[in-house]
């Protein structure tokens, strides 16, 4: 019976979230509006002018973006591959493969994302609508600034580079006479480069805090409605509503993993060597011309990036204990004080069986709050190890 009332809250939920999904797609002005089901609007636009949902299939624009996006990716990755290699003797050769990792893993996981494109179009269907104009504020802005940065980043550091030998980078070793033009070739690549690298990963990693916060405030309101409820209050019928909720939110869950476990264990793993091969540079005592200020800048942002994906991730399993605190505590003190039917005591039992939920990447790193210091612990030590070895 329990089984079969999941089953059609989920069709019911479904029906309704595709409806809502497909209303506001069809009714979205990009430029002011903002969507009914609460999605960040510069978040939604980016998922559809890249293609990561099926709807934008249904314009001719998003779908010659999502080309554009998928050129520009794959000829940015190419490019700063050979320049890499041709200059990879004004580079320490051990921070030669971490340069070319970050962004290939970038295309890689762009790539997965694309290739999940139903799932992604799911999760937006079926996330809980949650009214916290506060947050949508505050991943507004971080995919603001993420797109401003690619351009305003490389405008400022490449124009205030004083020797203009340093941009032969990006003309594969050759001088060019016009230096203004050397300039604007220089800011027009190292855009490329910055989108590839950090922007894309970072969207995606945005994308990833935005679904799992949406699933902790949700359960977080499951928690308060349990706190309102007596002893007495709090019968069968309601202890199954409430399970009903946390069992498709569960599901969320589970499809959140399923979508982000790959992706998600490549930025994370880019980021870190990002962070070793700056601390390396520290390290073995390269000095950090103006010229190569981007990877200061790449530091930061890789440092901030793990803190908060893992951080918000690991709100999950916190939340997930305390709604079983929360509800044991209740159902116990009905149990002492209240007459309590078998089928009351098995929905408690079930629950309490159930293994704790912890989001994953590829079922290697678990991303919980803890995690945060093992991951600094562990970019510490290896860094030395290996800038030590010879």
């Amino acid at each position: 019976m329990l089984r079969l009332s999941s089953l059609i809250l989920e069709r019911d939920s479904k029906s309704n979230g595709s409806k809502q999904f497909q209303n506001n797609y069809e009714t979205l002005d990009f430029s002011a509006k903002e969507t009914s089901g609460g999605i960040p609007i510069f978040l939604f636009t980016f998922l559809h002018w890249s293609g990561f949902v099926e709807g934008s299939d249904k314009k001719a624009k998003h779908r010659f973006s999502s080309r554009i996006f998928d050129i520009l990716l794959f000829l940015a990755c190419a490019d700063v591959t050979v320049s890499t290699v041709i200059n990879s003797g004004n580079v320490h050769q051990k921070r030669i493969a971490v340069y070319l990792s970050c962004p290939i893993v970038s295309v890689l996981v762009w790539f997965e994302m694309r290739c999940k494109r139903k799932l992604i179009t799911s999760l937006l269907q079926n996330a809980p609508v949650v009214n916290s104009s506060f947050y949508e504020k505050v991943l507004n802005f971080a995919v603001f600034i993420n797109y401003f940065m690619s351009l305003l980043v490389p405008t400022i550091l490449t124009s205030t580079v004083s020797n203009p030998k340093s941009l032969t980078f990006f003309t594969y070793g050759y001088e060019l006479k016009n230096i203004c033009i050397l300039r604007v070739i220089a800011i027009l690549k190292d855009s490329l480069y910055y989108m590839l690298y950090p922007c894309v990963p970072n969207v995606v990693a945005i994308f990833y805090i935005y679904l799992c916060w949406r699933c902790s405030v949700d359960l977080n309101n499951l928690v308060k409605d349990i706190a309102q409820y007596t002893p007495e209050e709090f019968e069968q019928s309601k202890q199954l509503d409430i399970l009903k909720k946390k069992a498709k939110i569960c599901r969320d869950l589970q499809s959140i993993q399923t979508l982000f476990s790959v992706p998600m264990f490549l930025i994370l793993v880019a980021n870190f060597l990002m962070c070793s091969s700056v601390l390396g540079g520290v390290l073995i005592k390269v000095k950090f011309a103006e010229d190569d200020m981007i990877f200061i800048v790449y530091f930061v942002n890789a440092i901030l990036c793990v803190i908060t994906a893992l951080w918000m991730a690991g709100s999950v399993p916190v939340v997930l204990s305390r709604f079983k605190e929360t509800f044991f505590q209740t159902t116990h003190e009905r149990l002492l004080y209240y007459h309590v039917t078998e089928k009351e005591l098995h929905l408690k039992m079930d629950l309490f069986n159930e293994s704790d939920f912890v989001l994953t990447g590829c079922n290697i790193l678990p991303f919980r709050r803890s995690t945060i210091l093992t991951v600094i612990g562990t970019l510490l030590t290896y860094t030395v190890l290996v800038v030590s070895t010879n």
